[in-house]
């Protein structure tokens, strides 16, 4: 792994020294990256284009996805860091001679193919737990299967996986004889493999060891730091959560996970120092530094300690457009062709919240509060039609947000304030009129989700209950040619309930560094009660005559389906396309929209 030291390595130390450069671990030098599409380290602009994996389960894609678990190398492709992956390993191999899916025979697979390993490729060789089986091998040195692999490593470079443009990954083992269904014994004999295997990788440039085991060291000393609350025993239905082992020897989900930024940093942030530095204990103090600094992130638990007690977010974007007719409350009369249709505003407000407890407890709760303001208008231009109307609510929402097992429970309450206004004109009688009247919501929502991993999908069921309150103030109404009337209602009280499934896939590579994901919810709501609204009206001048109408409310029963794609074409030029409908009625509540985003 590391090269032999050249003069201009030894002068660019030289210099360093002697321009007083002090820092505490020497000067590092930067590598060029042959997967780097701008020289940059972003994990985004770092682009493989075949990767080969020799290997055992833990590399197998058959094997993970027949026990519920996503591979790591599927990962890779899947996330764009691997254009095209081409996989040989099986269940079950060993790195010693002597089985139909030992390493050499699945080199010799890979030959059969006439494949050639060009540049920009990367080559991973991951393997040795069976050769230590469950209970530690009889051959506490190892040696068939130490033989077995170097004949195979030297037969990969012979092929040019180590060539200036490529790099041949050699993968240190995790603590195997940590696993609830592996003995003791093989923990030394981890040791003894991941030190032949730092021996490997040092003897040959382009040669590098990934050190698995000092990360997964990390996570069994403080599992809660990185979200886990289990790692000793299996646990199938939370391995994709907080849990560590699917089975008795198989990481579940979130151990992939962990594999696959492992990989990912060493072609990125990483680079630098593991195609500099010696494999072994040096490699594993840098590795140790880039988790200590945040450099490589193991967990989403991890990710919410990066973020700021507070947020302030912003809610929409303000997009009403000027309009030519005069304000509502204006008494000054304009002629009908001087009026136009209005826009309404999307809503826009800000949101702020801050976390409960310890930034780095995963089930820590949140709370907040947030605020809106929408404007819905609609301007009428025909002297047939003589109104205008316009519709503003204003909102404010408090929050809560608490992680339970898996699950996550939210509670909002929210009030609205709303405000009514009509302005309505006749250019006959030269007359112009205002109504205004006003009425408030209460809401208070309670919802359950499971986020929860299958496949290459992020797949999260929910269920929801729902109290809603509405109060319409009484309001003397005008028109143009009738008497005035008051109008006032009952409170409006109503329960909902509903369930639904937000379905996000994980992102396709495509040709050309293009990436496509696709996204979808499908949910419904149900009324479990809703009381009927009694309207009283009394027309001016009949002081005690009250006319009373009741108007049942119809039961809810709204089935919504939404669907996305999002297309990236480019860094800074993304395609959207969404699709929602009320499948109760299809033809009248279909929407398409496509959108361009461009950042610059």
């Amino acid at each position: 792994m590391k090269p032999t030291p050249s003069l201009s390595l030894i002068g660019l130390a030289v210099s360093a020294l002697i321009a007083g450069c002090a820092s505490s671990g020497g000067s590092t030098p930067s590598v060029a990256n042959p997967y780097s599409s701008s020289g940059g380290s972003a994990l985004g602009e770092v682009h493989v284009n075949t990767m080969r994996v020799f290997g055992d389960s833990y590399s197998d894609p058959n094997f993970t996805s027949s026990v519920g678990t996503i591979n790591w190398a599927t990962q890779m492709q899947a996330r764009g860091t691997v254009t095209k992956s081409d996989i040989y390993a099986i269940g079950g191999a060993r790195a010693s001679y002597g089985e139909a899916r030992a390493f050499d025979r699945q080199i010799s697979n890979w030959e059969g193919r006439g494949t050639g390993i060009a540049d920009g490729d990367l080559t991973v060789v991951y393997l040795g737990h069976n050769d230590m089986g469950r209970n530690g091998s009889p051959d506490n040195n190892l040696t068939n299967a130490k033989k077995g692999y170097s004949d195979g490593v030297n037969r990969l470079i012979a092929a040019g996986a180590a060539s200036d443009n490529r790099r041949l990954f050699v993968t240190q083992l995790h603590d195997w004889g940590r696993a609830p269904g592996v003995a003791p014994l093989a923990s030394k004999q981890v040791i003894g493999w991941n030190n032949y295997i730092a021996s490997v990788a040092n003897a040959t440039p382009n040669v590098i060891a990934v050190d698995m085991y000092t990360v997964f060291q990390r996570i069994f000393t403080d599992p809660a730091k990185y979200g886990f609350t289990n790692v000793s025993t299996a646990d199938p239905s939370r391995s994709a959560i907080d849990a560590l082992f699917n089975d008795a020897t198989h990481f579940g989900n979130r151990g992939q996970d962990i594999i696959t930024r492992v990989y990912q940093h060493y072609l990125t942030r990483g680079w630098d120092w593991a195609n500099s530095v010696s494999a072994g204990a040096d490699a594993a103090g840098r590795i140790n530094q880039d988790i200590d600094n945040s450099t490589l992130v193991l967990s989403m638990a991890e990710q919410k300690a990066l973020k700021p007690g507070f947020r302030l977010v912003p809610l929409g974007m303000q997009t009403q457009q000027p309009l030519s007719f005069s304000p509502r409350n204006s008494k000054v009369f304009q002629p009908f062709a001087n009026t136009q249709k209005g826009n309404a505003s999307a809503p826009s407000g800000l949101a702020l919240d801050m976390n409960l407890g310890s930034e780095n407890n995963a089930s820590s709760s949140r709370v907040g509060v947030a605020v809106f303001q929408q404007d819905q208008a609609k301007y009428l231009s025909t002297s047939a039609l003589r109104n205008s109307k316009q519709f503003t609510s204003d909102a404010v929402s408090l929050y809560w947000n608490k992680p339970v097992s898996g699950w996550v429970l939210s509670s909002q309450l929210s009030h609205l304030d709303l405000n009514f206004s009509g302005n309505a004109q006749d250019e006959m009688v030269q007359r112009t009129l205002d109504n205004n009247s006003k009425g408030n919501t209460w809401s208070f929502e309670n919802k359950l989700r499971y986020p929860m991993r299958s496949g290459m999908f992020s797949v999260t069921p929910w269920m929801s209950l729902t109290s809603q309150s509405h109060t319409l103030d009484p309001a003397l109404t005008s028109t143009l040619y009738t008497t005035d009337v008051m109008f006032s209602s009952n409170r409006v009280n109503e329960w909902l309930t509903g369930v639904g499934v937000d379905v996000q896939a994980d992102p396709i590579a495509l040709d050309g560094q293009k990436q496509l994901q696709f996204g979808g919810s499908l949910h419904h709501v149900s009324s479990l009660s809703r009381d009927s609204v009694t309207v009283s009206m009394q027309e001016s001048g009949t002081p005690g005559v009250v006319q009373r109408e009741i108007f049942p409310l119809a039961k809810v029963e709204r089935t919504q389906l939404g669907l996305q794609a999002a297309l990236s074409v480019a860094k800074n030029l993304q395609f959207t396309a969404t699709y929602g409908t009320q499948l109760q009625d299809v033809k009248h509540t279909s929407s398409l929209m496509v959108k361009a985003h461009v950042r610059y």
